[in-house]
């Protein structure tokens, strides 16, 4: 009984020792993202303000100081970055013409260390802070299917074909969903005001595992070929009609590739500000 008794006890005071070195912040952040890809300006940081298509990154953070200098923040945020070869500086960029925007939702799990004790009870203090992590994230994932059929008389019936490329082709666009990966990191300045407030300036970059958030490298599963079953019905000319669609097909996937020019997956960047509340019991070597 008294070994129960003490194991109890044990952790009790353990789990006191824990609670006591508790620190949290809960806050919101917003700023701007700036794609680095194949298509568009390869800027790093971009100040861009153009009504609906200013770039835009918010999201909300929880924040746990592990003691005076070392904190894990979890990030939740949603970023719409946009891409246009006329704002870029290469020539054949401009030439070219493409544009877009995706929507990035990330979620990251980041380590930080800050050069001066800031998660103390103070009243002001700051100090710069660099950060590393993990993060996952979902984007617009665009999926086109091609659609080749008889050609239609003005009628409502249909020609059967005379040759072998006397039908028509058309592409329908539709937009997925797709998970991958990204490795944030990045510098920034924090400040501590009124005790239980921070503000924050941050810069980060995120290397992905993608190279098509700018829809410039798009794989043969992003491609669905639908046929009319009537075309491969027309005798002598069924074959010569399928490898028309063959080419067809190919010419079609061949105009969406842009090129991996930037010759690196892509990355995006994140400027802005972060502005949270502590609360809970101080670390437990301020108590």
């Amino acid at each position: 009984m008294k070994n129960k008794f003490l194991l109890v006890l044990l952790i009790f005071m353990s789990l006191n020792a824990w609670t006591n070195a508790q620190r949290h912040e809960i806050g919101i952040s917003l700023g701007q993202p700036n794609l680095i890809a194949d298509i568009g300006k390869t800027n790093f940081i971009q100040f861009k303000a153009d009504g609906a298509n200013t770039p835009i990154s918010i999201g909300m953070l929880y924040r746990y100081n592990l003691n005076n200098r070392q904190s894990l923040r979890f990030n939740l945020s949603y970023n719409k970055v946009f891409f246009d070869d006329n704002e870029a500086s290469e020539g054949y960029r401009i030439d070219r013409k493409l544009s877009g925007m995706n929507n990035i939702i990330e979620a990251s799990l980041l380590f930080e260390y800050y050069f001066f004790d800031i998660n103390n009870i103070q009243n002001f203090a700051s100090s710069p802070y660099i950060f590393a992590g993990l993060g996952v994230f979902t984007h617009k994932n665009p999926k086109y299917t091609i659609n080749h059929q008889l050609i239609k008389n003005s009628d409502g019936t249909y020609k059967p074909p005379m040759n072998s490329s006397d039908f028509e082709s058309s592409i329908e666009k539709s937009t997925s969903t797709k998970l991958d990966v990204s490795i944030p990191f990045g510098i920034g300045y924090k400040f501590k005001f009124n005790y239980n407030w921070l503000l924050g300036f941050e810069i980060g970059a995120r290397y992905t595992t993608q190279n098509n958030l700018d829809y410039s490298n798009l794989a043969d599963k992003n491609f669905t070929s639908n046929i009319d079953p009537r075309l491969l019905q027309q005798g002598n000319l069924s074959s010569s009609i399928q490898e028309e669609i063959n080419k067809r097909n190919s010419d079609i996937k061949e105009s969406y590739q842009t090129g991996n020019t930037f010759k690196s997956n892509d990355w995006y960047l994140v400027w802005g500000v972060n502005l949270t509340y502590t609360f809970g019991r101080p670390p437990c070597l301020c108590n």
